[in-house]
Formats: C-alpha cells, structure tokens, sequence
C-alpha cells in the first residue's frame, strides 16, 4: 500500500478533507506535542464531516498486553486491563472506515483508510 508522507505545516485542512474523500491513506508528520489533541481532534471531525466513522488509537498500545504474559503481579494486571480497554474500545468504535493511529514520541499521525 503506498502511503502518502505530509508535513502537517504544509498541508490545509481541504487538503486533507481530498485525502480523505479520496479513501487515502496517509501520515501527518512534524505535529508539535502542543497541539497534538487538537490535530486527531481536527482530523476525527473532517472523517466524521464526510459521514465516515473513525477509531483513534495510540501506537503501540498492544506492547502493553505482554505484561499479561510476565510474571510479575503489577505488569500482569496492567496488560490484562490494557487488553479489555482495547477489546471494548474496538467494539465501540466497530467497523471505522478510518484509523487514526497517534505516534506521540514521533509526532505522527497514521491515518489509514479500512474499508
């Protein structure tokens, strides 16, 4: 799948709104820890603008459910707790037809299209 790379710096919102009509996938990249709500905030609503739905996600969130696997009580609870919070979050937002994965370390959003 080729995916798009965009500064969001130099990418307007009826930019990404084409993207999105379009069914692309793409990745905004250069998003300041700052303003970092407020671009999945403003990417979710141009989605749902176009009578999509979205799910929004934080990268490697399934890195956490390996503390199930570990022996230690702490790490086992968190990654079980992590695994239903992922399992009730993907039943309510069912069958999105985009996902939104934040990247905060890299200051990435992953947008990609599902259907």
């Amino acid at each position: 799948m080729d995916i798009g790379v965009y500064s969001i710096k130099d990418l307007a919102n009826s930019q990404v709104e084409e993207l999105l009509r379009e069914k692309k996938s793409f990745v905004l990249e250069g998003i300041d820890r700052t303003n970092f709500s407020e671009a999945v905030e403003t990417v979710e609503k141009l989605v749902e603008a176009l009578g999509m739905k979205c799910r929004v996600y934080t990268k490697g969130r399934k890195a956490l459910m390996v503390g199930a696997v570990t022996p230690n009580p702490v790490t086992f609870v968190a990654g079980v707790a992590s695994a239903v919070a992922i399992g009730a979050h993907n039943v309510a937002t069912w069958s999105p037809d985009y996902e939104i994965g934040k990247n905060l370390a890299m200051g990435t959003l992953t947008i990609e299209y599902q259907k």
